[in-house]
């Protein structure tokens, strides 16, 4: 459902509430002191300070301009203390201690415009207390976006904050080198995003914070006056959220690090435009991939441990998923591609080149495919969640040889090859042209099931193919350039004539990741909530989560295969449905059976778990490419 802003009407400016708005401290250019000339409200910021300290009780942002105002972001601290007094005037809101004596500085001063507010610090013995910025995370998942100072979480300025579905603040300091404490946490009662900006010092006695509304995507000619891209340029950074904890990008600024993600965000930073001066997306990729470089762990990783609480536990699989170390190389040669930095590339050559070996040396029996350590053979999974299979779809028992992650293993190679070529390793760029070509050469044969005429999404160590109409399977192939020209078609059009025959045809809720039941013996967590039902054949759990649940993860391998074969009408009745319904705030935030929208059932019912999941993120990418 749209936000609509409560400050406006049909007409304009509500003259009814602005008595009331007075009264209450909202604020923006828009409004001037009592007894001047009243202003038309921003279209783009609606603000309201706390009466007892330098913080926000109201906050909205709308990077578009189009008034969508209403909801509130801001988690108040109902504990707040009465320690400083507000006054307000000539457009600037201002915050003294209640020792502060009457005619001296304020120790917090904030000036707004329309599309920009300032928060200016006058170092004061009485009034140092930072301005907080809380964010209520079941509200918008908000992440603050910077180089992150390794010791403590916090980000160095300049940075950018950004609200999914809503818009993106560019944050500067007048003083070079301030850091902002930065916390996110999920597992209480009221997740929040918490941004501290430090008061003014002795050392540094003035300080200001400038907060510029700015819509960070890639240009495209006549899309500012297109409402149907509004999700493009609202959310095309989304994909992007910094875990201070972890100190890694991960699923969300609370949630987990997947190292098999870290591809489909590097993909996105090689087109995004810088985020301010001497900050890129391409720069948070990189810290992300030093700091995995360094020995820290994701998900998908063997040993990754949250937070020492058994939330994936080192026993989920007794080996790393198949799709990490591809993810991991394929984001090390983005980077180092898209950023020109081949020096950075040799300096990290022996921690690429391991991962590139670890993954290699996962073919055990040297057909050129790789392998995963467990079986995926039916009736071989546990049925819960400490036995985790293949790949990203770790509901699902993706075993042995997984077509998704050879798949990204052919990308990863092709990727090596140039990268190690260009930077002067002639050997090993040989060694990854072979490896790619013996892969490529038994793909196809390996995974395509003329019963049903698309790839199956493995198969397993007893030989049996494991086919249910994965649409991210044959995308993927297709995508990545595994399978020819005609073929490709002949796929696809198996594909979406199964995805007619099923009745799946709401593209608002993006695409389902397979279109028929996965048995309860291919299923490996049978819990009811994300899939598991007690049928033989699963068709009670079928459209919960992964098991058959719409999302728009993924969605980007189908609707780019399309467009690589030309087939652009069908490209365009899944990709313009998905970018309305996710210009409506359809895939972030809790419905009223308490799942969240990241998942949905094909009548639309929620049976998701994170509340906001980047991975929906990366079909934007699609839109670059739409003739």
């Amino acid at each position: 459902m749209k936000r609509r802003n409560f400050l406006r009407d049909s007409a304009g400016f509500s003259l009814t509430l602005f008595p009331w708005i007075k009264q209450q401290g909202f604020w923006g250019s828009f409004i001037e002191e009592a007894g001047q000339e009243t202003q038309d409200p921003s279209a783009f910021l609606a603000i309201h300070c706390n009466e007892h300290a330098p913080a926000f009780d109201f906050f909205s942002i709308d990077s578009l301009g189009r008034n969508m105002l209403s909801t509130n972001i801001i988690l108040k601290d109902e504990k707040t203390k009465a320690e400083f007094r507000r006054e307000s005037g000539n457009g600037k809101i201002s915050y003294y201690a209640q020792s502060q004596i009457t005619g001296s500085s304020p120790a917090w001063e904030l000036n707004l415009k329309k599309t920009s507010f300032s928060i200016s610090s006058n170092h004061s013995p009485d009034g140092n207390s930072a301005f907080v910025f809380q964010i209520s995370q079941p509200a918008n998942h908000a992440t603050l976006l910077g180089r992150m100072a390794d010791e403590d979480g916090s980000i160095f300025l300049p940075g950018i904050m950004h609200f999914p579905d809503m818009g993106t603040l560019r944050i500067t300091c007048n003083v070079p080198g301030i850091s902002v404490a930065y916390k996110a946490k999920r597992s209480i009662d009221h997740p929040f995003v918490r941004i501290e900006f430090p008061a003014a010092t002795a050392a540094s006695p003035e300080r200001i914070y400038h907060f510029e509304v700015v819509s960070i995507h890639p240009q495209i000619e006549g899309i500012d006056r297109d409402e149907r891209y509004d999700c493009f340029r609202r959310n095309f950074i989304s994909i992007f959220q910094l875990n201070p904890f972890l100190k890694l990008l991960a699923n969300n600024s609370a949630s987990d690090a997947c190292a098999f993600t870290l591809f489909t965000y590097a993909a996105v930073a090689l087109k995004t435009p810088q985020f301010a001066e001497g900050l890129s997306a391409l720069d948070l990729v990189r810290e992300t991939l030093d700091r995995y470089l360094a020995g820290h762990l994701g998900y998908g990783l063997l040993g990754y441990d949250y937070n020492k609480n058994i939330d994936i536990p080192e026993s989920a699989t007794s080996c790393n998923y198949l799709d990490s170390y591809p993810s991991l190389l394929i984001a090390a040669c983005y980077y180092a591609s898209g950023s020109g930095d081949k020096d950075w590339f040799n300096r990290n050559y022996a921690g690429i080149m391991h991962w590139a070996n670890k993954m290699l040396m996962t073919d055990s029996d040297q057909d050129g495919l790789l392998e995963f350590c467990l079986s995926g053979n039916s009736g071989s999974w546990k049925g819960d969640y400490t036995m985790r299979p293949a790949n990203w779809w770790d509901t699902i028992g993706f075993g042995h040889k997984d077509a998704y992650s050879n798949a990204l293993a052919y990308h990863a190679l092709k990727l090596l090859e140039e990268m190690a070529g260009i930077c002067g390793h002639a050997g090993d760029a040989a060694l990854f042209k072979s490896r790619a070509a013996k892969l490529k050469a038994i793909y196809t044969s390996t995974f395509y099931n003329p019963a049903t005429g698309v790839l199956a999404g493995w198969k397993s160590a007893d030989g049996q193919l494991h086919d249910y109409y994965f649409t991210f399977v044959s995308g993927v192939a297709i995508c990545y350039d595994l399978i020819e020209h005609d073929l490709a078609n002949r796929i696809m059009d198996s594909l979406l004539l199964k995805m007619k025959d099923v009745g799946f045809n709401n593209f608002e809720l993006g695409l389902p990741g397979n279109l028929i039941p996965v048995i309860r013996a291919d299923y490996t967590d049978l819990n009811p909530e994300v899939g598991g039902g007690k049928r033989a054949d699963n068709l009670d759990g079928f459209q919960i989560y992964e098991n058959g649940g719409a999302t728009a993860c993924f969605t980007y391998y189908t609707i780019r295969a399309l467009q690589i074969l030309g087939r652009d009408k069908e490209s365009d009745e899944i990709l313009l449905p998905l970018l309305k319904s996710m210009s409506a705030g359809n895939f972030q935030g809790r419905c009223a059976n308490g799942k969240t929208r990241d998942w949905k059932s094909w009548t639309g019912e929620c049976w998701g778990y994170e509340g906001f999941l980047v991975d929906n993120y990366m079909f934007l990418l699609t839109v670059l490419t739409r003739k």
